[in-house]
C-alpha cells in the first residue's frame, strides 16, 4: 500500500495508508492487531464495516475533497456504517492514534 501524508479539513494527517487494489479495500484492518494499526484511507468508498477488528476505530466520512462530512468515534467490532449522500472516500483510523494526528 502507499502511504501518503493527507490534508483533511486544513489538518494534515500524517502516514495515511491508501488501500487500492480490491484486496486491499477488502482486507482493511481486519486481523491487523492494536500494536500493528494504521490509518487507512479508502477512496471512491461510502459505506464500511468492522468486522474481524481487533480494536475501535474512529471512522471520516469525507467528501471528493476530502472534507469532513461525519464522523463516527470509538466504532466497536462487528459493526457497519451505511452509505450517506456526498461520501465519497472513507478514513479509518485506529481510536487510540487520533489524538496523535488531529
Amino acid at each position: 500500500m502507499k502511504k501518503i501524508d493527507l490534508t483533511v479539513d486544513n489538518r494534515i494527517i500524517k502516514d495515511v495508508y491508501v488501500a487500492k487494489t480490491f484486496y486491499e479495500r477488502f482486507k482493511g484492518l481486519m486481523f491487523v492487531s492494536k500494536q500493528n494499526s494504521f490509518n487507512l484511507l479508502i477512496e471512491n468508498c461510502n459505506s464500511v464495516h468492522t468486522c474481524f477488528m481487533k480494536f475501535d476505530i474512529d471512522v471520516y466520512c469525507l467528501d471528493k475533497d476530502y472534507g469532513i462530512i461525519k464522523i463516527y468515534n470509538n466504532v466497536k467490532p462487528f459493526r457497519f456504517i451505511l452509505p450517506a449522500k456526498k461520501v465519497c472516500n472513507i478514513l479509518e483510523i485506529p481510536t487510540v492514534n487520533i489524538k496523535s494526528v488531529l
